[in-house]
Order: C-alpha cells, then sequence, then structure tokens
C-alpha cells in the first residue's frame, strides 16, 4: 500500500503559520474583517462574526459596507465605512466618534473602526483589513460621569453646574429676542426638623418625592435644579409676566404642601418660593438667583408658606 507523500516542508511550513494565524485572530477580543482590493470580504474572525450578526460564509464576497452599516449616534445618518478610502489612499483610515454600527438583526452597537490597506510583495494594495472595537462599556461609563457631573446624584435633577448653564444661555436667548422669564427658589420648610428627627434617609426620600412633585408642576421647556439640601431652583422659560409666575408658584405651594407618606408615617410640610423676574430684576445670572433668593427669604421672615415677588415684595 503506497503512503501518501509527506508534504513539502515549505508548504507544511506555510499550513502551521496559516493555523497559527487563525487561533491567533479567533482569540482577541476585537472584531478583524479582511476584504479584497474591491472591498469585498475575504474574511472574518470570531469576534466580527459576534459582532456583525454575520457568520463567516453569509459575509464572504459581499461588499464590506452590506456587513459593516455604520450610522452615526446622533444624527442617524450613513456613515462611510473606511475601507474603500483606505484601499483608495493607501492610508491608513477611521471613522470619528460617536459612530454606530448596525447589526444583522437591526440592533445598534457604538464602535470604534479603523481600516489599513494590505499589500502584496512588491507593495500593491491588494486589499485592505477592517479592525473594529466594542465601545460599549467605555460610553456607558462616559455616560454615567457625565451624569455624575451634571446631575444630582439624590434627585436626578440637573446639579448647580448644568443649572448654571442653563440659566446663561435663557439670558442669552432672551437678551437677542427682547424677551424675559422668570427663576423661583424654593425652599422646604422645616425640613431639617423632619430630618433629624426621623433619620437622613426618610429626609432622602422626602427629597425625591419633592424633587418629583416639582417636576410635576413645571412645563417640559422649563429647568428644576436642586441646588443643595431642601433648596430647589425652578427656570419658568414660559412664564414672561408676574402673573404668570405667581401661578406656577402658587402651585408649587400647594403640591408641595401635599402629605408625605415617609415608612408609614404621615409628614407635612410647607414650602417658600421667591420669584425673580428677568430682565426687571436682574440681567445677570448670579443678580437674578440672589433676588429671587431674598424674595424666598422674605417669605420665611413673613411666616413661610407662600411666596414673594422681589419686585413688588408682596406674600401671598
Amino acid at each position: 500500500m503506497n503512503k501518501p507523500s509527506p508534504l513539502p516542508r515549505d508548504l507544511d511550513t506555510l499550513f502551521i503559520e496559516r493555523d497559527r494565524a487563525q487561533v491567533t485572530l479567533d482569540s482577541i477580543g476585537d472584531a478583524v474583517v479582511s476584504t479584497d482590493f474591491r472591498g469585498h470580504i475575504t474574511y472574518l474572525n470570531k469576534a466580527a462574526e459576534h459582532l456583525t450578526g454575520f457568520p463567516q460564509e453569509a459575509a464572504f464576497g459581499r461588499p464590506i459596507g452590506e456587513v459593516f452599516r455604520l450610522v452615526h449616534a446622533v444624527s442617524r445618518r450613513p456613515v462611510d465605512c473606511p475601507v474603500t478610502e483606505s484601499i483608495i489612499e493607501n492610508q491608513r483610515r477611521s471613522v470619528g466618534a460617536h459612530c454606530l454600527l448596525l447589526r444583522r438583526e437591526n440592533t445598534l452597537v457604538p464602535v470604534d473602526v479603523s481600516a489599513t490597506p494590505i499589500h502584496d510583495r512588491l507593495g500593491g494594495v491588494v486589499g485592505a483589513v477592517l479592525v473594529a472595537h466594542d465601545v460599549t462599556a467605555a460610553r456607558e461609563l462616559s455616560d454615567r460621569l457625565a451624569r455624575l457631573a451634571l446631575y444630582d446624584h439624590l434627585t436626578g435633577l440637573p446639579n448647580r453646574t448644568l443649572f448654571a448653564d442653563r440659566l446663561d444661555r435663557a439670558i442669552g436667548l432672551a437678551k437677542r429676542a427682547g424677551d424675559s422669564f422668570s427663576l423661583l427658589y424654593i425652599d422646604l420648610d422645616n425640613f431639617k426638623e423632619v430630618n433629624d428627627r426621623l433619620g437622613h434617609q426618610a429626609g432622602d426620600q422626602l427629597l425625591q418625592i419633592a424633587a418629583d412633585r416639582l417636576l410635576r408642576c413645571v412645563r417640559n421647556s422649563d429647568t428644576v435644579s436642586r441646588q443643595g439640601g431642601d433648596e430647589f431652583l425652578a427656570l419658568l422659560i414660559n412664564c414672561s409676566d408676574v402673573n404668570a409666575s405667581i401661578l406656577c408658584a402658587q402651585k408649587i405651594v400647594d403640591t408641595l404642601s401635599a402629605p408625605y407618606l415617609i415608612d408609614g408615617t404621615d409628614l407635612r410640610l410647607s414650602a417658600t418660593v421667591g420669584i425673580a423676574l428677568y430682565p426687571s430684576d436682574a440681567t445677570e445670572a448670579r443678580s437674578l438667583v440672589r433676588a429671587a433668593d431674598t424674595a424666598m427669604y422674605r417669605g420665611k421672615c413673613a411666616g413661610r408658606g407662600g411666596y414673594v415677588c422681589f419686585s413688588a415684595t408682596t406674600s401671598s
């Protein structure tokens, strides 16, 4: 019986190197796709199959743009795959930040994508290799950090930093358009006594309920912010006169004065609101906040549980 002749040494070595390369590519976490000079797919590693949803046999020979369908994270407009540009220009190319991959089952995954040309022995471009990295975890971490920097951790309301930015924007827009708006400074009366008597956990629950009630008192275009402790600010873009501001302030006073059920205990608080108008009471952000705070303090001195307008300094 004739034995098969052994493979030539160089061919045997080639198979070994190919298998080693295959194992290596399938072991890395990034998606790797190779194409020919026309941009048609010739290979996907396991990570690329998982990321795109296309198995090797379904993707082979297809244009790269049919498998790696990229869209902008905000506009959802198509983004050109960098493979074609890389082949034509014979340079490494990548897509910008905030890019999403539209997978085979039409789900979206945030990715970083780059393409590098493949050369033959003579230096000619024969294709490209695309590398894609799933950045879902990194984007989520970035979003969480951004939220921590701009939102109050307890109530989820905009914090001082974000509110200051929105107030500056409101002033800029109102100045250009010749409009006016209202700013309310809101303080929960006797909150410290409740907090000391029932503990910080109960106090935190009360603040969360109060924040939710405040949001229900304003429009979606308005901004409610927790300034710290039991103090809140409300930027009312659509309240351009004192009467509209008073109606909103009274609604807030009534809403925040409703009973709070905390751990089986029926709590009752009142709230005092200071009202300031732009530009009649102040034309700068700090001055406007100070005016609303001053009006609120006058309301505290007058007996609490009501509202005071900075200009009129009259309580309800």
